[in-house]
């Protein structure tokens, strides 16, 4: 069921605490199914139930979402208004902190009390508990957060305080700061992710994952991303590697990467990047429309349509080229090499291979053509004596065995 749940929610965590309730839900209300899940009924209607609570987990995002849509007038910014931007930022900071050092549940309940506006008595059914657990856990919260900016203030530590009903706004008055909940949910939003995820692919297997909002993600192998989400911004940061992303269309939630120097926004499209080497960033667009820019604004964008690529060196001026074979053609389990250097081509496939390999300066500039089956790149290597004029030998260093290719 956790599987099933994960392929809707494109979270396993999130699946996992939806699953959960599901079984607090049946074993409350039907204690008789709940002995016996080997019937089909009984896993049916479980599965029913769980379908039912993703449904409601996007309903509730979508009201969060729709939420922070709400225009919020700011006065026009003086000098002043940017002292008291500076200082909400490093408020929520210090909120934001105290939240992620509080239990899971414990969060769960203040954000959907607070923040969501869930009656209680619906949070105290989704957990299995009892309303006055929410309120004790939600307190919890509330003390927690005072006793930050407290600190963040700089003020004396204070014994713990009568338990009381407080806003999330008049705690941050604490901070000196007046603020409407539309201007606290702006800001909490613009800051603070709604959803976040670290991605990897390990080994030599390719990564595929699909973000809340339908979007697909797909690494190549050592390949790793971060991913998150706000409320006006989709965000990505590839750390390593190679992605393809396809991007659902959402005017009101640019999808941004940023890779190396670059920068890519897109409003809804199908395009690669990779990070090629420490300073080089390739951008393939399969389908669609995006921008490429540099992200310290010193070079002119560059956009790019159906496909196009466009290399980006730091340094160079970029060189933009059209794309004369499939975009990540990996996804499928083969990687093309159209007469490139042996050095490229190893670049590329060593990420495929068991042993690390390294190509001497006299063999580097050789050139292969060819398609090769990601699961024989090993193989393809060891016959590379067959096709070139080179030679293979293992060699040990620092405890692991290479396989260095030089000119024979």
């Amino acid at each position: 069921m956790v599987g099933f749940v994960t392929r809707k929610l494109g979270n396993r965590q999130d699946a996992h605490d939806v699953v959960h309730d599901a079984w607090l839900r049946v074993a409350e209300r039907h204690p008789e199914l709940s002995q016996h899940l080997d019937s089909q009924a009984s896993r049916a209607y479980l599965y029913a139930v769980a379908e039912n609570l993703v449904i409601d987990h996007f309903r509730r995002h979508q009201r969060q979402r729709d939420a922070l849509r709400d225009p919020v007038l700011w006065p026009q910014q003086t000098e002043r208004d940017i002292t008291d931007t500076h200082c909400l930022r490093e408020a929520i900071a210090a909120v934001d902190q105290a939240l992620a050092t509080l239990p899971a549940r414990c969060r769960a309940m203040f954000l959907a009390d607070r923040l969501d506006g869930q009656p209680q008595a619906d949070i105290a059914s989704q957990h299995g508990v009892s309303v006055k657990t929410v309120e004790r856990e939600v307190q919890r919260a509330m003390d927690a957060i005072e006793q930050a900016l407290h600190r963040w203030r700089g003020d004396p530590a204070r014994p713990a305080q009568r338990p009381r009903r407080r806003a999330l706004s008049t705690l941050l008055s604490l901070a000196g700061l007046g603020l409407g909940s539309g201007a606290l949910w702006t800001a909490w939003q613009r800051w603070v992710p709604q959803w976040q995820m670290e991605v990897a692919a390990r080994g030599t297997e390719t990564l595929a994952q699909t973000l809340p909002d339908g979007s697909q993600l797909a690494l190549d192998a050592q390949g790793e991303a971060t991913v998150r989400y706000y409320a006006s911004l989709r965000h990505v940061q590839l750390l390593r590697g190679t992605a393809f992303f396809h991007v659902q269309r959402n005017t009101q939630a640019p999808f941004v990467v940023e890779a190396g120097s670059a920068r890519i926004t897109v409003l809804g499209t199908r395009f690669e990047v990779a990070l090629e080497g420490a300073d080089t960033v390739r951008v393939t667009v399969e389908h669609g429309h995006v921008r490429v820019e540099q992200a310290d604004s010193l070079r002119a964008p560059v956009e790019l349509r159906d496909g196009e690529c466009l290399r980006w060196r730091a340094g160079q001026a970029a060189q933009r080229g059209v794309v004369t074979g499939d975009v990540a053609l990996w996804r499928t389990g083969w990687i093309d090499l159209p007469h490139v250097p042996l050095d490229a081509a190893i670049a590329r496939l060593g990420h495929y291979c068991r042993q690390p390999i390294r190509v001497e300066p006299s063999a580097a500039l050789l050139h292969v053509f060819g398609r090769v089956q990601i699961s024989q790149a090993q193989e393809w290597v060891q016959l590379l004596p067959n096709i070139l004029p080179v030679r293979l030998r293992t060699q040990t260093e620092n405890g692991q065995d290479w396989i260095v290719i030089t000119r024979a």
